[in-house]
C-alpha cells in the first residue's frame, strides 16, 4: 500500500483538503491518504522548513493546492528519493507574474495584496476568502466552508512573501519524472493561461483544466480531481 498526502493553500487549515482526500479514499482504495497542514515559512529559513517539512510528512506521492502544490514541487526537487509523484491543484510556476512569465499575478496586484494584510490582516483575509470561491456558483458556500490554519498575522505574511518570490519553473523543467498539474478556467489568482505555459515546459509535465471551477477545486469539485488524480496515478506510478 503507498501513501499519498494533501498540503492546502496559503493560510488554509488540513482540514480544507478533507472533501479531496474523502474521494481519493474511495478513488484509491489501495493507498492511504492523509492530510498535512503547512509549517511556519520565512524566505531566511525556507531551505531548513521545507526539510523539516519533508521529514514530518509521509514518502509517496504530494498533492499541493495552491502554495501547496508550489512547495511539493520545492519538496520533490530536494528529496526525489521521497516523493516519487507530484500533483498541484490551482498552483502555478510562478504565483507572480514576471516580464517572461506573464501568466500570472501582476505584481502591482500582489504588493497591494501585501501591503493590505500588512495592514489590516482580517479583513485582507476574509476578502482573500472570496478570491478562492470566485468563479463557482457556490461562491458564498465556498468561502464559509474555508478552515483556516492556526497561524498568527506575521506567520501568514512571511509565507505571502514566500508565495511572491518562489519560482517552480526550474525544478519542473529539470523534473524527469511525470507530474499532474489541474487548473480551473474561472481561477481568480491563477489564471488558467498558466496551464498551457507550464505544459510547454516539460512534456514530463501533464494537464487538466475543470472548464466551470473556480481556484477552490479541492471543495468545488473533489470527485473530478480524485478521478484525475487516479487516471494519472494508475498511469505513471511505480
Amino acid at each position: 500500500m503507498s501513501d499519498i498526502t494533501l498540503l492546502p493553500g496559503w493560510s488554509l487549515a488540513a482540514e480544507t483538503m478533507q472533501p479531496l482526500a474523502a474521494e481519493l479514499a474511495l478513488a484509491l482504495p489501495e493507498w492511504r491518504v492523509h492530510t498535512s497542514g503547512l509549517p511556519a515559512l520565512q524566505m531566511s529559513t525556507l531551505e531548513t522548513d521545507l526539510a523539516d517539512l519533508a521529514d514530518t510528512l509521509k514518502p509517496g506521492v504530494l498533492v499541493g493546492w495552491s502554495l501547496g502544490g508550489m512547495l511539493a514541487v520545492q519538496l520533490q526537487r530536494r528529496f526525489p528519493e521521497r516523493f516519487s509523484r507530484v500533483i498541484t491543484i490551482a498552483s502555478n510556476a510562478c504565483f507572480v507574474a514576471r516580464k517572461d512569465w506573464p501568466s500570472a499575478m501582476p505584481a502591482d496586484t500582489f504588493r497591494a495584496f501585501l501591503n493590505d494584510f500588512r495592514l489590516q490582516p482580517e479583513k485582507t483575509l476574509k476578502r482573500f476568502s472570496f478570491l478562492v470561491a470566485q468563479g463557482s456558483p457556490q461562491a458564498k458556500t465556498l468561502a464559509r466552508a474555508l478552515s483556516w490554519d492556526t497561524a498568527d498575522a506575521d506567520q501568514r505574511l512571511h509565507a505571502l512573501a514566500v508565495l511572491g518570490v518562489l519560482d517552480s519553473r526550474a525544478a519542473l523543467k529539470a523534473a524527469t519524472l511525470p507530474g499532474l498539474h489541474c487548473f480551473a478556467a474561472g481561477d481568480a489568482l491563477v489564471p488558467v493561461a498558466a496551464a498551457s505555459a507550464l505544459a510547454e515546459l516539460s512534456v514530463n509535465q501533464h494537464i487538466a483544466v475543470h472548464e466551470q471551477a473556480g481556484h477552490a477545486l479541492p471543495l468545488e469539485q473533489p470527485s473530478w480531481l480524485a478521478e484525475r488524480i487516479a487516471d494519472f496515478l494508475s498511469q505513471h506510478h511505480d
